[in-house]
């Protein structure tokens, strides 16, 4: 017997789950309809604005939570470079429906999922160079460069190693969001080689700039 709709029942959910993983968008749609989640019009696959939220890659083991943008009630796509060998920013995944955790942005509570699977993988190569800037906003610039062409570019200092416990507990990024600092540090980006130099380049000809050492991580 078919639960009614609108009334979050599980059966819902979980089959909107599965059509996703399918590809089965017609089920998925009224899957989220019948969970009580309103669809984007039209048809075929949801590439909706769902707002944002954070995964917990795990890949062989290596654990690191990513902030996503969620094209629906179970998929986002990948907005850091990750530190992780093997993932990419811009990748898609899939991820549970039960929060293991949660951040703050701005005061705004953020759950934390885990991840399901990987949907869709990203072209886009990660790689890390150093940089040389003699203010903040400089490093804000780059970042700002690479984002505008949809590639990814992160300082170092967005990165917070944290234990087990609290990477599943609530972690408030009013408090420790990333500081971008003048002086030499390494920015992590995910751009294809080339283009990321012709970034580089243009960025470091725009006053006391400068990079060195582009390399590929893994």
């Amino acid at each position: 017997m078919r639960p009614p709709p609108g009334e979050q029942d599980p059966a819902f959910w979980n089959l909107g789950v599965a059509a996703t993983i399918q590809r089965d968008w017609a089920t998925a749609r009224d899957a989220w309809e019948g969970f009580g989640i309103p669809m984007p019009e039209g048809e075929g696959e949801i590439n909706g604005a769902f707002g944002p939220a954070c995964v917990r890659l795990d890949t062989g083991g290596e654990r690191e939570v990513v902030w996503i943008q969620r094209l629906c009630p179970t998929r986002g796509r990948v907005m850091n470079v990750p530190a992780t060998k093997g993932r990419r920013f811009g990748e898609i995944v899939v991820h549970d429906g039960e929060p293991t955790g949660e951040r703050t942005y701005n005061g705004r509570p953020v759950a934390v999922f885990d991840e399901l699977l990987l949907f869709e993988a990203s072209s886009l190569p990660t790689l890390h160079t150093t940089v040389h800037a003699a203010d903040a906003s400089d490093v804000d610039a780059l970042v700002d460069a690479f984002f505008a062409r949809d590639f990814g570019a992160e300082p170092a200092s967005g990165f917070h190693m944290l234990c087990a416990c609290c990477s599943e507990g609530r972690v408030d990024y009013d408090k420790t969001k990333v500081q971008t600092h003048s002086g030499s540090q390494t920015v992590w980006l995910a751009a294809p080689e080339a283009e990321a130099r012709q970034l580089l380049d243009a960025w470091a000809a725009g006053g006391e700039r400068g990079w060195e050492g582009l390399e590929l991580f893994g």
